[in-house]
């Protein structure tokens, strides 16, 4: 099984409208709902692809009553810490020209204590689980090192993981060798300092996080190449040329990827290009982290990989 932590999901609103008029009444044509939040794409697209897996993190009042229905609905497994404040909304409001404007609410706060018990939650969810995926960010002071304490607990008890966060959360839960860690350009150059311009700058950046235990060190740039490195080998990885329709969820779409091929025993490699293909499809569609096993394998055949080391 493979378990997905999520400490700051969202109940995610489409409104459909014909166009935003600052200041003007919209009448909308129709609304969708959907669960928001990057563990949790990750679980929809694995779900997806027939894999099984639990999503966990914090949820609160009834919103996050309204997730855990809509999760079941989907037929994807949950097991949430219920917490005082009130889950997150956030709305989008999609045009007819297919330009969406976003709002999100502010999160809301989680004590330690309500801290503590997610990670005796998920403590307790490692015995059945083959990976540990801790993605997103932090709603509050409080849960700053959540994922530092689960990564490290998951190295302690040789359960392997995948870390795709940024800023602190990123920076301290980085220090505790996760098996994969995986981020976009831009958060690495917000977390970590720096920049990259090349990919002599890719592979100083992913050297410190192999150096310290990590096996596998992804950095993506939007449509543009990914960066893969391991001890032994550097990788670039060139998604193919598609016609972009909404990128929320690609990279949890490309973390699922990876992992249906790592629990399947490809090798990186294909893991890489199949991970970016996954990714590929998704922005595709509006619909995140949805992508079918066949979609996915089609596209892969246009993902370009070339070996830098």
């Amino acid at each position: 099984m493979i378990t997905t932590v999520t400490l700051n999901p969202m109940l995610d609103k489409t409104v459909y409208v014909d166009t935003i008029q600052h200041g003007k009444v919209h009448r909308a044509s129709r609304m969708e709902m959907v669960v928001g939040g990057k563990g949790v794409n990750v679980s929809r697209q694995l779900t997806r692809l027939g894999m099984k897996t639990t999503a966990t993190g914090f949820l609160g009042g009834e919103v996050g009553t309204l997730i855990e229905k809509l999760l079941d609905a989907e037929g994807i497994a949950c097991d949430f810490v219920r917490v005082a404040s009130m889950t997150r909304e956030g709305v989008t409001y999609r045009e007819k020209n297919g330009v969406g404007t976003a709002v999100f609410e502010p999160s809301g706060p989680i004590t330690s204590h309500e801290a503590e018990l997610l990670l005796e939650r998920v403590s307790l969810m490692m015995s059945r689980s083959d990976w540990i995926v801790c993605s997103g960010s932090s709603p509050s002071p409080e849960t700053d090192n959540t994922f530092a304490a689960i990564v490290k607990l998951t190295a302690e008890r040789s359960v392997k993981t995948v870390l795709d966060s940024y800023d602190r959360v990123c920076l301290n839960a980085s220090q505790h060798r996760p098996t994969i860690i995986k981020m976009n350009k831009g958060e690495y150059e917000r977390t970590f300092g720096g920049k990259l311009r090349d990919a002599k700058d890719y592979d100083a950046a992913c050297e410190p996080f192999l150096r310290r235990g990590t096996t596998l060190c992804v950095i993506t740039d939007g449509p543009g190449d990914v960066y893969a490195a391991t001890n032994a080998k550097r990788w670039m990885v060139t998604p193919p040329v598609i016609s972009l329709v909404n990128a929320t969820g690609s990279g949890d779409s490309m973390v699922a990827g990876m992992l249906y091929a790592f629990t399947r025993g490809w090798d990186p490699k294909r893991a890489l290009t199949f991970g970016v293909a996954a990714g590929s499809c998704n922005a595709q569609v509006w619909a995140v982290a949805n992508s079918s096993l066949e979609e996915i394998i089609q596209v892969e055949a246009q993902v370009l990989l070339r070996n830098l080391k």
